[in-house]
């Protein structure tokens, strides 16, 4: 069974990213694709299984996420779906059914 996080789009992550560390390590520079490279980091170092996928909200088409992620990248109604928002915190959405 796999994960997946529809996160909020890009530009957003990368916002919240650039002003955590702001506050945290003020002056310093951040990569070009904070996003990016902060979650490449965080599976390596926290040992995340492979079947844990992390999805930007403007990588998937309009629309119900659960059916974007089934046509897109294959997932099934025994996968967990996990919509993340910046302003209200994480709820999963079903893909039984499909």
């Amino acid at each position: 069974m796999a994960t997946f996080y529809v996160l909020p789009p890009r530009e957003a992550l990368e916002a919240a990213v650039s002003s955590l560390f702001a506050r945290l390590l003020p002056g310093l520079p951040l990569p070009a694709d904070s996003w990016g490279t902060l979650s490449e980091h965080l599976a390596r170092a926290a040992n995340w299984p492979d079947d844990v996928f992390l999805v930007p909200r403007d990588e998937l088409p309009e629309g119900d996420p659960a059916e974007a992620l089934a046509e897109g990248y294959g997932a099934d109604a025994a996968d967990r779906v996990i919509e993340v928002s910046l302003a209200r915190g994480p709820r999963g959405v079903s893909l039984a059914g499909r």
